[in-house]
């Protein structure tokens, strides 16, 4: 008991000279009250954990991976030493000493998922250990059902742990039998679609949480200027989920703003309404009843729309790769992308933010979709401003504040420039110098092809061809090609 007290002070000591913590005190106390009181090893494990989870804290996120790396090992070796314990009643300290680190590193690792944890790495042995939980370790069945139900355990993974958990308890005649299954499946089903998020830092914050209750948030795909982009799955079917941002890169209000709420919610229900077999569709928009107070009330449940997930990744992607494209490729693509802005036009929008970023594939590649629809003009109120975020695709005109629908097409040109040819034509418009025809680059590129992308390349509108007239023109040509 002496030699427990004094391991809990000397951590207790250790914690508040580190970290200066008042809670480390709070625990402290009542750990070595507790400690004086009861000889319940159980109790001791606890408070040991709840001193460990502050002491620990900052530790952590300096050497995560070799932390996880020794949980995992402490995991195995915890397996294999209770299996010897209880069958020959051998190493009856050790199993206890390995126990207690487990005990610590298991709700340790659940308490700091905000520091971006992906419960991917915890899954296995939370399982492993419902199955060979006991009376006494009845809190790995606890920890195990939330982790199972936040990464969406399949319901006959439950059924086997279970039935293996009853089983083992039946051969080490544990009297409380059905005590510890049942924590387990209790505490999935109290944590199964509740948890809206994990901790107040998003995008990470919403990963294996529930967005306003109805879609698994299972990736975050990226971050933007303006939202973040998750990977959701709503029963078997998988989505892409465009959050609009609280506040952007530069504290510029977002969705803190009312006003821009309900221009956000106007223009992607125009989005909706778009139907094309080239443009990512939309399916949902959400908005709150009304503004936000704080970020907590943020996250709980964000603005938006709810999109078609594209497997196949985004033209820049490609790009990055430096592959040449086909050119047989490259022109059934462009003539897609040509239907996609037509598509869009006609509904009396404009884009005003076509970039490799937004332009997506389906898995096999064979279909390219544009998406992001114009929510960078929406959040800061005028498409001049939001073009101006992606200077290298934007039309001479936008930096004047004149822009028009050519202007998507000037941006669709510059696109299919750095798709021909690995270059982006502002290059050269930036610097005073005539735009070259692409088969400068590529000598696989034929005449026509160059006239056509030099022409919606005219710093002049009004010379550049609509996107009707590259549709007629695209498919004109491909049927001779």
């Amino acid at each position: 008991m002496s030699l427990v007290l004094l391991s809990t002070l000397s951590i207790l000591t250790i914690g508040w000279a580190v970290y200066r913590s008042y809670i480390i005190a709070i625990w402290g106390i009542a750990a070595a009250s507790i400690v004086l009181m009861s000889n319940d090893l159980v109790i001791l494990f606890i408070n040991s954990t709840l001193i460990s989870l502050v002491v620990l804290a900052g530790i952590f996120e300096r050497f995560k991976k070799y932390i996880i790396f020794i949980f995992v090992l402490a995991t195995l070796a915890k397996m294999e030493i209770l299996i010897e314990y209880y069958l020959k009643e051998m190493f009856t300290y050790t199993y206890y000493i390995l126990d207690g680190i487990f005990t610590a590193s298991s709700i340790y690792l659940m308490y700091i998922y905000k520091s971006r944890l992906r419960l991917n790495y915890i899954t296995l042995p939370m399982f492993v250990a419902a199955v060979f939980s006991s009376t006494p370790t009845a809190a790995f069945s606890i920890l195990a059902g939330v982790v199972g139900a936040l990464v969406e355990a399949r319901y006959y993974t439950l059924i086997l742990i279970v039935l293996s958990n009853i089983y083992f308890l039946y051969i080490i005649n544990d009297i409380s039998i059905f005590v510890p299954p049942l924590l387990f499946i209790l505490s999935y089903i109290l944590t199964y679609k509740r948890v809206l998020y994990l901790s107040k830092y998003p995008p990470m914050g919403w990963l294996y949480s529930w967005l306003g209750g109805r879609y698994k948030v299972v990736n975050v795909l990226g971050v933007g200027g303006f939202s973040y982009v998750l990977a959701v799955r709503h029963k078997t079917s998988t989505y892409a989920a465009k959050v609009l941002r609280y506040v952007d890169d530069n504290g510029a209000p977002l969705a803190s703003d009312v006003n821009i709420l309900r221009l956000f919610g106007q223009e992607m229900n125009r989005y909706i309404e778009i139907e094309s077999d080239h443009v990512v569709k939309a399916y949902e928009v959400y908005l709150p009843t009304s503004g936000y107070r704080d970020v907590v009330q943020y996250i709980k449940n964000p603005p938006y729309i709810l999109l078609e997930y594209m497997e196949g990744g985004t033209l820049r992607d490609l790009i990055r790769q430096k592959t040449r494209v086909d050119i047989t490729q490259a022109l059934e693509w462009f003539r897609q992308l040509a239907q996609g802005l037509y598509d869009i036009h006609k509904h009396n929008v404009v884009h005003l933010d076509i970039k490799p970023e937004n332009i997506m594939f389906t898995k096999d590649k064979r279909v390219v979709k544009i998406g992001d629809m114009g929510i960078a003009k929406v959040v800061v109120g005028g498409y001049v401003k939001s073009s101006y975020m992606s200077p290298a695709y934007a039309a001479p005109e936008v930096k004047k504040g004149m822009a028009t629908y050519k202007s998507d097409v000037y941006s669709l040109g510059c696109v299919y420039y750095e798709v021909l040819t690995g270059i982006n034509p502002n290059v050269f418009v930036e610097n005073g110098y005539t735009v070259p025809p692409p088969s400068v680059y590529n000598n696989e590129v034929p005449k026509w092809l160059d006239e056509i992308v030099l022409e919606m390349l005219n710093p002049d509108p009004s010379k550049r061809p609509s996107a009707a007239d590259l549709v007629t023109y695209l498919n004109r040509n491909l049927k001779i090609y």
